[in-house]
């Protein structure tokens, strides 16, 4: 199999690209997390549901309970917080993709490397999930009396996706850490 594009991430983009992608892409998923918050807070304290609940809610029953349990205003503010939150996937994905391509860089080699070239795409992959998650949540917030019925079953589907693969490359970290450690101290 050819790795050509993949092992081209050993050098491209350059170490100080791949730093300061990586400051401002936490700089402003910080921003946006923060911004997102205060309607999180809304959510919970008007009712036991929040934005986790809402995607992963997995059928219209939940749905309706959960939009029963909000109010009008709440759920137009939830319905902004989505929009918004297509800039925090690509904040957060440039940041995993960041991290995981400098732990590939400086800690690993061979065979470990590319698989860790190749975990640098896995974050652009849950923004992807995370980009359809919204769309469906989108969906229902827009018109929560009259959604389309497969829009709670793809949106947790896809939330699931997401969270697994975010999951994954930290289990990468950690096990590159912990892989890079032995080595150099069983050398």
């Amino acid at each position: 199999m050819d790795h050509f594009y993949i092992k081209k991430l050993e050098k491209t983009p350059t170490h100080n690209t791949v730093i300061i992608l990586s400051l401002i892409s936490t700089v402003a998923s910080i921003i946006i997390w923060m911004l997102m918050r205060p309607t999180e807070a809304a959510l919970k304290a008007a009712s036991p549901y929040g934005v986790m609940e809402l995607e992963f809610a997995w059928s219209v029953e939940k749905i309706n309970q959960i939009f029963d349990s909000w109010t009008e205003e709440l759920i137009i503010q939830e319905l902004n917080v989505t929009l918004i939150d297509y800039g925090f996937l690509v904040a957060y994905s440039i940041f995993l993709a960041c991290l995981t391509l400098l732990i590939s860089r400086k800690l690993l080699s061979g065979q470990i490397q590319l698989a860790g070239l190749y975990m640098t795409l896995v974050p652009f992959v849950a923004a992807l999930f995370d980009a359809i998650e919204n769309l469906n949540l989108i969906l229902m917030l827009y018109s929560p009396t009259n959604f389309p019925p497969f829009s709670p079953l793809l949106a947790s589907i896809f939330a699931s996706f997401k969270f697994g693969l975010i999951i994954i490359v930290i289990i990468f970290w950690i096990v590159s850490t912990i892989w890079f450690l032995y080595q150099k101290f069983s050398s």
